[in-house]
């Protein structure tokens, strides 16, 4: 199924003309992208008549290759291109008319056993792509203007991938953990016709019920769903929630979620992770 948008209500101005140019750059590669991060996650709420309240400078991608020679080859071809160049500083990098940025993330078979990437040539800097497989398995299409389609990743997937991402840098920062709970705020209205339908007791069933809590029933359903094929992945999701829920008041995840949305109460998000685990056990 294909969602269809206007690009005059994502508040990202040069997403279109980007786009424009990485398709056919992608498909001459043979390459399928997809577009992660908060573009993809503000492209979901649009489609559900929502807003994030943020805007996103920048766009994420995802790339699956074999060998690191496929990656070098896309960053010398593409900085050939007009508007394009490679920021100096991080090594998937590149600028878009030298100030918009634009994050090349491959996975594939570069991956080590623990699902992460080491850059070449030193292999001193590593990436944690941990999800990247599950969610370009869940990706949806998106119809930009009736004249460019692409793909990204649904917002499940955005969940998994801001939990592997918040176990590796939340000592850097709540980014995370608001991008966490704002998921966790909106799951159940995005998805409430599903929820009604196909998962009513376990969601408007739960005790002592919450909207919170009843997102968090669904989300667990949906990661359940997502990590089936891969019981690593699970089994790493229910050790980072679970030493989160261990901590109690000490809980990193619950004390970031709460710093960056004043209005929800530690013991709801305690209860809502617990039924997140409760879910994904099954």
């Amino acid at each position: 199924m294909s969602y269809k948008i206007d690009s005059a209500k994502i508040e990202h101005p040069l997403l279109k003309p980007l786009l424009a140019d990485l398709i056919p750059f992608f498909e001459e590669k043979q390459i399928k992208f997809f577009v992660i991060g908060a573009t993809a996650r503000d492209i979901i709420l649009e489609i559900n008549g929502q807003k994030s309240g943020r805007r996103t400078q920048d766009i994420d991608i995802a790339i699956c290759i074999d060998k690191w020679e496929q990656f070098e080859e896309i960053a010398k071809d593409l900085v050939e291109l007009d508007n394009f160049s490679k920021d100096k500083q991080q090594q998937q990098r590149f600028l878009y008319l030298q100030d918009f940025q634009l994050d090349i993330v491959p996975f594939g078979s570069i991956m080590d056993e623990q699902d992460k990437i080491y850059w070449p040539p030193d292999q001193t800097f590593a990436m944690n792509v941990l999800g990247f497989e599950e969610a370009e398995k869940q990706t949806q299409s998106i119809i930009l203007d009736e004249e460019i389609q692409f793909e990204i990743v649904n917002l499940i997937s955005i969940f998994l991938l801001k939990i592997v991402a918040w176990k590796d840098r939340h000592h850097k920062g709540n980014k995370d953990a608001d991008d966490i709970a704002f998921i966790m705020q909106n799951y159940l209205n995005i998805n409430d016709e599903r929820a009604a339908t196909e998962h009513y007791d376990e969601v408007y069933g739960i005790d002592n019920y919450t909207e919170l809590k009843a997102s968090a029933s669904l989300i667990g359903i949906d990661l359940r769903n997502l990590v089936s094929d891969n019981p690593k992945l699970r089994e790493y999701l229910l050790a980072v929630l679970n030493k989160d829920i261990e901590r109690q008041e000490a809980s990193i995840l619950i004390n970031q979620i709460i710093e960056t949305h004043k209005t929800i109460q530690f013991d709801d998000v305690l209860e809502s992770i617990k039924i997140i685990v409760e879910q994904l056990s099954k």
